[in-house]
Parts: C-alpha cells; sequence; structure tokens
C-alpha cells in the first residue's frame, strides 16, 4: 500500500510540474499580440484552463486570421452563414476572416451572434404561472471574466467598422457600415481576468429579413 501512495504521488508530482511548466510565462501587454494561448499563464486554480486548446489557437494577428468557410451560401435568400467554437483566456485574441467577394450576392449585412462564458444566445428570462416558475436562458454575472468584444475591420486598410462589448457573455452585432464586397476581418477579445469559451453565429446578407430571434 505504501508503494503504491508512493507511487501516485510520483504521478502527481510529474503532472503538477509538467503543468507549471506549460503556464510559466505570462507575456508582457506589448507583446500579447504575438502571443498564442498555449503560450499563456493562468493560477493554480486555472491550470486545467490553460489546457484547453481550440483549433484557432495560433490566429493571434491578422496576418494568422483564420479564414471561416460557409456552411451554407443560399443565392435565393441572399445569405451565408457560418460558425465558429473556440477559448479564450489571459488577455489572447483571435482573428477570422469572412471572406464575401465569391458570394452570389451583394453582401449589405453582417449579423454577428456571439455566447460566451455558458451565457444563452437570448437573454436570460423568468415567466411565473399557476405557482411554477420557469427559467429561460441564462445570463453570467456581470463581470471582467465573462466580458467579451468583437471588433470588425475591413480587409484593405483594417479600418474598425463596427465594435460591440458584453459584460454578461453575449453579443448582438448587425452592421452596414463599411464595405463587405471583399471580406471582413473579425477580433474577438476580452480583459485579462476573461477566461471561457465561446462561439460565433455570423451571417452575411443581402438584405434585413430576419425575425426576432429570441421571442419566448
Amino acid at each position: 500500500m505504501q508503494l503504491r501512495k508512493k507511487i501516485a504521488l510520483s504521478w502527481l508530482s510529474a503532472i503538477i510540474a509538467a503543468s507549471a511548466a506549460a503556464c510559466s510565462v505570462s507575456p508582457a501587454p506589448e507583446d500579447i499580440e504575438g502571443v498564442g494561448s498555449d503560450a499563456l499563464v493562468a493560477g493554480w486554480e486555472r491550470v486545467p484552463l490553460c489546457h484547453q486548446v481550440d483549433p484557432y489557437e495560433k490566429n493571434n494577428r491578422p496576418s494568422s486570421a483564420t479564414e471561416l468557410a460557409y456552411h451554407f451560401v443560399d443565392a435565393d435568400w441572399g445569405m451565408a452563414h457560418t460558425t465558429a467554437t473556440a477559448f479564450l483566456c489571459n488577455k489572447d485574441q483571435d482573428w477570422y476572416f469572412v471572406r464575401t467577394s465569391d458570394l452570389p450576392f451583394r453582401p449589405d449585412l453582417l449579423s454577428i451572434r456571439a455566447t460566451a462564458a455558458g451565457a444563452s444566445q437570448c437573454p436570460m428570462f423568468v415567466e411565473e404561472g399557476d405557482g411554477e416558475t420557469y427559467t429561460y436562458g441564462y445570463d453570467p454575472p456581470a463581470g471582467p471574466e465573462n466580458t467579451i468584444q468583437i471588433d470588425v475591420y475591413s480587409p484593405g486598410t483594417l479600418q474598425l467598422v463596427a465594435s460591440a462589448q458584453s459584460d454578461i457573455g453575449r453579443i448582438f452585432l448587425d452592421t452596414y457600415d463599411g464595405p463587405k464586397e471583399q471580406g471582413l476581418y473579425l477580433r474577438v477579445r476580452g480583459p485579462k481576468e476573461a477566461y471561457y469559451g465561446y462561439h460565433l453565429s455570423i451571417s452575411v446578407r443581402q438584405s434585413d429579413g430576419g425575425e426576432d430571434e429570441c421571442e419566448y
């Protein structure tokens, strides 16, 4: 039994040492542009999150932006749609590129729906009736750890054409501003306290013909 305990402790020590080595270097703020989430520091209570590597880990600048392929394109309805799911931690940032130059329609509207830190796509709603309470959706507590920001840039000059921020992990962003014929860059970021997974749902449309997305 004592030998088994010693072996278990040895394995635990090795795992902790490996985790510390993987998460021991914190980048200076001026260096954050070139740092992926695999090189970011996490406190001991956050070590598990440090290892949640997403497929877009290295897209931390425009030159390495991940181009998102469309899941479907409908020329009749003038709409194209794509998604991305990733992880954000400790001043990391993710860049994406949405190509619009080869769409079979002229794009006029960009719609972005973002959920982070467990937030539902629609706001939390509480309904009471017949002595029962029904809760729909979820709003994380407002704070920097649940804050997400999305910036939209034109591809040629990287001019900022739209931006939105939420401290409860939910963004609805619709923009008509700026040229959309060639594509758009999207940057997802958060404050240093932000440690969460997030999901993007992106639609490029010919016109705004959508309905209320949050009817209960």
